[in-house]
């Protein structure tokens, strides 16, 4: 999601790779880009290498979690605390937040333009209407067998946030993809049962998506497209000015995971599989 704008401070290419891909990849890099660290815990046992090795390489290396106290914050290279706190895991969202909002403004110290003024009053005004959009829909998918969510650049972020807080809380099987990878063969693999929403932004996407969801209701399967002008779904919903309308974007689906949840007989804290990543050992305090 913050990519776009760490591409307008014109620093150069800008890669997003998940920890261990950057590691396995660092010894045929050329250049000497910043590198740029978050885990919300801390406690990330890949993020945590991740940094080692930039560090150990001789990179300028910019840690952000939430928890100072973590192995991560611990280590040689600068860190700057996002005052978030723990979240646990349920109806709420201030982590992906605040983690978002912190990489927006690191952006714009390394020269993306500045972005409007968005106090937090403007975000809360949101949670209500998103709750009801969520809750609306969830009738409509009581026998969803899957659930895939698509956009473009930003929106591809929240498409992977959407999805994955759907099959953490509902347990359900979720997919996210960039709508050309969603448009090239994915929408094979879809049912009469599942969902896919399509987050379309501008004319050219929001007509794209239409002869997306008109080819798929000829063939009984429901395309749902979401667009911040508010048009489509959720319906009315008036987001913030860009690139704050992205954390805007994101709470219907925050609610939609937790109301399926519901549902389902299922406690959104509980998570389907409870605390699976300290079985995982994917966290260095073993935390679920």
């Amino acid at each position: 999601m913050a990519r776009p704008r760490f591409v307008a401070a014109r620093r150069g290419p800008v890669v997003v790779c998940e920890p261990e891909d950057f590691a396995a990849e660092l010894p045929a890099t050329t250049t000497r880009p910043l590198v740029v660290v978050l885990s919300q815990s801390g406690a990330s046992t890949t993020s945590i290498a991740a940094a080692s090795a930039a560090t150990g390489a001789g990179l300028p290396v910019l840690v952000l979690t939430a928890s100072p106290a973590s192995a991560l914050a611990r280590s040689e290279s600068p860190v700057l605390v996002m005052g978030i706190g723990n979240e646990p895991v349920g109806p709420k969202t201030k982590g992906f937040l605040g983690s978002m909002a912190t990489l927006f403004l690191v952006a714009e110290a390394l020269g993306a333009p500045a972005s409007p003024a968005m106090p937090g009053a403007t975000l809360a005004s949101l949670v209500e209407p998103a709750r009801a959009a969520a809750e609306a829909i969830v009738p409509s998918l009581d026998a969803a067998d899957q659930i895939v969510v698509a956009g473009r650049r930003a929106n591809h972020g929240i498409a992977l946030e959407a999805s994955l807080k759907i099959a953490e809380m509902a347990g359900l099987p979720t997919a996210a993809f960039p709508t050309e990878e969603l448009l090239h063969g994915r929408l094979h693999g879809v049912t009469g049962n599942s969902a896919t929403f399509v987050i379309a932004e501008g004319d050219r996407e929001v007509a794209e998506a239409r002869r997306a969801r008109a080819a798929m209701e000829r063939r009984g399967c429901r395309l749902l497209i979401v667009d911040p002008a508010g048009a489509h779904w959720p319906p009315r919903f008036v987001l913030p000015d860009a690139p704050w309308s992205a954390l805007g974007l994101i709470l219907p689906f925050q609610w939609l995971a937790v109301a399926l949840a519901e549902a389902r007989g299922l406690r959104p804290e509980d998570m389907r599989y409870g605390p699976l990543s300290r079985e995982l050992a994917i966290k260095t305090d073993s935390a679920p």
